[in-house]
C-alpha cells in the first residue's frame, strides 16, 4: 500500500508572539499609571543553525509567516499519523509466516 503527503506550501517552522514595551524616557507615556505601553511588536521564535532565535517583524509579515507555521504543523500532524499508521503494520505486530513454520528446539 503506499501512502502519500500532500504538502501545502510554503511551511515555516516556528512560532510568533506579540510584546509591548516601555521605553528609557524619563517622562514618557509609558511611565504613566495605568502605562500606554509603545508596540504591539511582532516577533518570530524558532531555530537557526541549532540556536534559537527571535526576529522582530512586521505585522503583515507574521500574518505571512502565521500561514507558513499552520502549514508546518499540519505537515507535522500527518507525517504523526503516517508514523502511527506504520507502527501499527510493523513486522512485530503480528505473526510472520516464518516465525511459525519455525521448530523449536527442546
Amino acid at each position: 500500500m503506499k501512502k502519500t503527503l500532500e504538502i501545502e506550501w510554503p511551511i515555516l517552522p516556528g512560532s510568533i508572539s506579540t510584546a509591548q514595551s516601555r521605553c528609557g524616557k524619563a517622562h514618557c507615556v509609558c511611565k504613566l499609571r495605568p502605562p500606554r505601553l509603545h508596540g504591539t511588536y511582532y516577533r518570530w521564535t524558532g531555530i537557526i543553525g541549532g540556536k534559537r532565535t527571535t526576529k522582530t517583524i512586521s505585522k503583515e509579515v507574521a500574518q505571512e509567516c502565521l500561514r507558513r507555521i499552520r502549514n508546518c504543523r499540519q505537515l507535522q500532524r500527518d507525517i504523526e499519523t503516517l508514523l502511527r499508521m506504520a507502527l501499527a503494520d510493523a513486522p512485530w505486530t503480528s505473526p510472520s509466516k516464518s516465525s511459525r513454520n519455525k521448530s523449536k528446539r527442546p
